[in-house]
């Protein structure tokens, strides 16, 4: 507080000392309302790390012209360096959806995780137009950046909050959400799947994204360095724990709807494509200790002779068998069977139906 000024006989050393005080307050205000503006600064010129704690990335999606769901993405890091470039991962089979069997259909269907397993933002931030914020205060940004996400790349433009929360932490948040369609990524197939899976409902071909993320530098670095490393090596644990029957069987039908295992033209040989989703079965089935019997069902199309499909299909449900077995998956829990062309889901009018009863599906089943 200033001091107030009093007059009488003793007036001139009051006064003095009543300036004196007074200066003084004044410059410890002026140094408290100017110090975020120096510590922004200060911040400005560091690397940024990203909090995991504290940032959030969410999806919302639309189906049925009037069923709002919002999902969230668990696995987010990066950062942004000295000279503002910016990289953020999103691990997409961190995607929660608040049901495991939504999630796993996500992954599988949707962002087909085993062969795209991530998102990756990059961006350029120019962090001299930054230099205005102070503590407690945000400004807006208009942030170009590009979008890296099943093999396909999409520039976006968004304004963000930029908020100086403290000496050492800085938020980067969404003013409104950025639409994403599925065609920009190669997706709008992978959403028939999904809504052909479910009854054929109505999904919107898109999503509107938000994110709010949180960055630290400085004294706060080491500290987010080791939860990060501490958050990696709970997301491997999570990945290598032994799941549930029922968990087993939600991702073996879900699997079964990719057609993502490829054969040679009339061959019961396995395409090299087959690869990504097959190493993921394997790895289900290894953590599947409740499941005693897994089969691998073939099928094929009508073209050609119905006595060659036959053959045909229970020669590729065992070459898929044995590769799985070679993956660690025990010989006595898993066994092929082949249907030949006598099961199809889908008319054989046309090549892409026929696509589609081509197929290898696997089934919890019992001796």
């Amino acid at each position: 507080m200033i001091a107030s000024i009093r007059l009488g006989s003793t007036g001139g050393n009051d006064m003095t000392i009543a300036l004196i005080r007074g200066f003084f307050a004044v410059g410890v205000l002026a140094a408290g309302l100017f110090s975020g503006h120096a510590n922004a600064k200060d911040l400005l010129s560091q690397e940024w790390v990203l909090n995991p704690r504290l940032s959030n990335v969410y999806m919302q999606t639309v189906k049925k012209n009037e069923v709002f769901e919002t999902h969230q993405f668990n696995a987010v890091e990066g950062g942004v360096t000295e000279d503002g470039n910016a990289v953020i991962n999103i691990q997409l089979e961190s995607i929660d959806t608040h049901h495991d069997l939504r999630n796993v259909r996500m992954r599988f269907l949707l962002f087909e995780t085993f062969k795209f397993p991530e998102a990756q933002i990059t961006a350029n931030i120019n962090k001299s137009k930054l230099e205005n914020l102070t503590g407690q205060t945000r400004i807006p940004y208009l942030l170009d950046f590009t979008v890296g996400m099943h093999g396909l790349e999409k520039e976006f433009q968004a304004p963000v909050w930029v908020t100086l929360i403290n000496d050492t932490t800085v938020s980067v948040a969404t003013i409104k959400p950025v639409i994403v369609a599925a065609k920009d990524f190669g997706l709008e197939g992978n959403v028939g799947k999904l809504a052909e899976l479910v009854g054929g409902i109505l999904i919107a071909p898109g999503a509107s994204i938000t994110f709010d993320l949180v960055f630290g530098t400085g004294e706060a670095k080491p500290e987010l360095e080791s939860a990060r490393a501490e958050r990696q090596k709970l997301r491997a644990k999570e990945a290598s724990d032994n799941i549930t029957a029922e968990a087993c069987e939600n991702r073996l039908e879900v699997i079964s709807q990719t057609n993502a295992i490829y054969f040679r033209s009339g061959s019961a040989q396995l395409d090299d494509k087959s690869r990504p989703l097959l190493d993921s079965l394997a790895d289900i089935a290894n953590r599947c200790p409740e499941v005693e019997k897994i089969t691998v069902e073939g099928h094929t199309d009508t073209v050609g002779l119905s006595n060659s499909n036959q053959r045909l299909s229970e020669q590729r449900a065992q070459s898929v068998v044995e590769f799985l077995t070679g993956k660690g998956v025990g010989g006595n829990r898993i066994r092929s069977a082949g249907y030949g062309d006598s099961r199809p889901v889908a008319s054989n009018d046309t090549e892409n139906n026929r696509a589609k009863n081509r197929r290898i599906e696997f089934k919890v089943t019992k001796d």
